[in-house]
């Protein structure tokens, strides 16, 4: 019987293979959908302007520049994370200047140099994920950085996936975040999903 540990093992290395699949002109199709979607997902809240925590995408992930600048221009305001010690993630605020480095803990790009910010009020939190099950359980890199983090945040948990990667269900532990929307270029849809 495949362990649970054997079975996300198995999960990341398939979706990790398919995206390095990807040829460069359909990932900027996906990025491109994903900027043009960027006002779905702030719809899902009322209020404005809101307080975005997003992500710079690592390779292969869904890339959000196009919606960064596109909640930017509308007065939104975008924190993104840096990469602490102990698998912690800490903030910085995001602009479309922002000089751009490898973190030095993780295999993922950061802001260098940019302002301190804090993302516990963040209204929306955007959440890199390898896949999302109908639940609304997120497969993540492995890490841990984004379920410590989600553990302490009330805001709405948006997970951000390629239209493949929304599957039946992922293999999770009871310390995996539950997200409350997954995010695709298709579009936003609110979880979770009513199977039948």
């Amino acid at each position: 019987m495949e362990s649970l540990a054997d079975a996300k093992r198995a999960a990341r290395s398939a979706v990790r293979t398919a995206r390095r699949a990807l040829q460069a002109p359909e990932r900027e199709a996906a990025a491109n959908a994903l900027g043009r979607s960027a006002e779905q997902v702030t719809a899902l809240l009322d209020q404005r302007p809101l307080t975005i925590a997003a992500y710079l995408a690592a390779p292969g992930e869904p890339d959000l520049r196009h919606a960064l600048r596109r909640w930017h221009q509308r007065g939104h305001r975008v924190v993104v994370p840096l990469c602490a010690p102990e698998h912690q993630l800490t903030w910085v605020l995001w602009h479309p200047d922002v000089q751009v480095g490898m973190s030095a803990l993780a295999p993922v790009p950061e802001p260098v140099g940019a302002e301190s910010a804090s993302a516990q009020d963040a209204d929306l939190v955007l959440v890199p994920a390898l896949s999302v099950g109908f639940d609304g359980t997120r497969l993540g890199q492995g890490g841990g950085y984004y379920d410590r983090f989600l553990a302490d945040h009330a805001g709405l948990h948006v997970g951000v996936v390629l239209d493949s990667e929304v599957v039946q269900s992922v293999p999770a532990q009871p310390w995996d975040a539950v997200l409350d929307a997954v995010w695709t270029p298709s579009g936003v849809s609110r979880l979770p999903f009513a199977l039948g």
